[in-house]
């Protein structure tokens, strides 16, 4: 296991990054890319199944959040190729992603633009960009509800450290940044070769499943399945969550 360490790439900005395992030239490591909000540690028990699962795992803080600080820009693009940059640092060829929200349409976005990279994705409630006006309507944005908030209150108590780093001024930008009808992101879809599972939150999320439906049907390679916990799967349902995610990747 390695411990974290701390890379600057272009544009001056540290990544904490995490590897846990081994590393050669045949290992096809499972890289964790979290949501707006958290950071890398709220991976752990995830990471844990997986590690016991023989896999080895890389997590890393994102711009605006843990370790790695705050930034001067927060394009979505500029969290594509931070992700990007860490893989390079890693120095492996191929790669498994597991994403959540606004880290899930980061690992999308990089299989876009790199496709022969990502060997299989998990997108866990990944934010589409809006189609059209009736897109624009339902507000697919990666943010959180009240009841989302209330039921986080039990993670930041026990793991405050996400909370108390996240860069408050990552917000306006990102949210904004889906207000504007894309339809062409949509076509760029076709690129991803990854075999992907979309997962979702289910009704108790704010991301309606219908949306992710039809981004996972988007995907040359896509499947779709539910469970129903709201929009941090992962935290919520975590055992349920960790099996599909094993089976996807085994």
């Amino acid at each position: 296991m390695l411990s974290p360490r701390r890379t600057s790439p272009r544009g001056g900005l540290s990544s904490s990054i995490q590897v846990s395992g081994s590393l050669d030239c045949s290992e096809v490591p499972v890289v964790l890319v979290h949501g707006m909000g958290g950071d890398r540690t709220t991976w752990r028990p995830l990471a844990s199944r997986l590690r016991r699962a023989g896999r080895t795992v890389v997590s890393f803080d994102m711009r605006g959040h843990g370790r790695t600080g705050p930034a001067d820009s927060y394009r979505l693009d500029d969290f594509r190729d931070d992700l990007a940059r860490v893989v390079d640092e890693v120095g492996v060829e191929r790669i498994d992603l597991v994403g959540h929200s606004l880290g899930a349409h980061t690992a999308l976005r990089f299989a876009i633009s790199a496709p022969e990279r990502a060997r299989r994705i998990v997108l866990e409630e990944v934010p589409p960009m809006p189609r059209d006006d009736s897109d624009l309507a339902d507000e697919v944005t990666p943010t959180a509800t009240l009841g989302e908030r209330i039921r986080g209150l039990g993670a930041v108590v026990a793991n405050p450290a996400p909370f108390l780093r996240f860069d408050r001024a990552l917000g306006e930008p990102v949210q904004s940044a889906f207000t504007v009808a894309e339809p062409a992101w949509w076509c760029s879809l076709q690129k991803v070769t990854a075999p992907t599972l979309v997962v979702s939150g289910g009704r108790r999320s704010f991301l309606p499943p219908e949306h992710l439906r039809d981004l996972a049907y988007a995907l040359p390679s896509g499947d779709f399945m539910t469970i129903d916990a709201g929009h941090s799967v992962h935290r919520d349902r975590s055992d349920e969550f960790a099996g599909a995610v094993l089976a996807h990747l085994a």
